[in-house]
Order: C-alpha cells, then sequence, then structure tokens
C-alpha cells in the first residue's frame, strides 16, 4: 500500500502549479510513467527524486509524506521555508554570522517598531 499523502499533495501540487505529468517529469528528470505512480499508486520515490520534488514545490519533504500537515505555500512561508532551507547549508562559521547579521537586522526593526509605539 502506498503512501496517501504522497499521493495527494504530489497531485495537487503538480495541479496548482498548472502541469501536466509529463511536464513535471521533465522538470525534475524522471519518467512521466513514475509521476504517475505517485499519483495513483501513492509509490515513494528515492531520496534524491523527494528532495527535487521538496525542492520545486518549496515544501519540506516531510509535508510530502505526511509527516508534517503544515503547508508552506503560502508566500510568507516560501520565504522562511526557503531561508530555513538555506541556513541548513551553512557549515558553522557561516551560520554563526548569519545569526549575528540576523540579529542586528532584528534588533532595528524591533527598536524600531518600539519607537512607534511611543509616539502613540
Amino acid at each position: 500500500m502506498g503512501n496517501k499523502y504522497f499521493k495527494t499533495r504530489i497531485k495537487e501540487l503538480r495541479e496548482k502549479e498548472g502541469l501536466s505529468m509529463q511536464q513535471l517529469a521533465e522538470k525534475i528528470g524522471v519518467n512521466k510513467s513514475r509521476v504517475g505512480m505517485w499519483e495513483n499508486n501513492g509509490s515513494v520515490p528515492r531520496m534524491d527524486a523527494l528532495k527535487k520534488l521538496s525542492e520545486f514545490f518549496d515544501v519540506s519533504i516531510d509535508y510530502l509524506l505526511g509527516n508534517d500537515d503544515t503547508s508552506f505555500l503560502n508566500n510568507e512561508n516560501k520565504k522562511l521555508n526557503s531561508l530555513q532551507r538555506n541556513l541548513g547549508k551553512l557549515n558553522e562559521k557561516e551560520l554563526e554570522k548569519a545569526e549575528n547579521m540576523l540579529k542586528a537586522v532584528f534588533e532595528d526593526i524591533f527598536n524600531d517598531e518600539e519607537d512607534d509605539d511611543d509616539d502613540i
């Protein structure tokens, strides 16, 4: 028995993008029959194809597999998901640098909000 979440979510995501099975297959480098197996049988692909699907649709692998019910399909969360994925690619030193930069930005943003509240 296949994964019912994967089966449903792949089809929904593909249709939301306005793609045929053939077009999706071409975009991620698999055969159309493979996409058909995913959508009709819930067959879960190998990790390399799961990663491609996750990146293409900008959702987590956990979401595709039904382990996470949170959809990252609204624009705000797409940005957060993309940031998180890119931060995950950094080494420890780069991550520390990014963290310091974000702290400075957040400090500036939140101080501005507090200043605005004082004006009320």
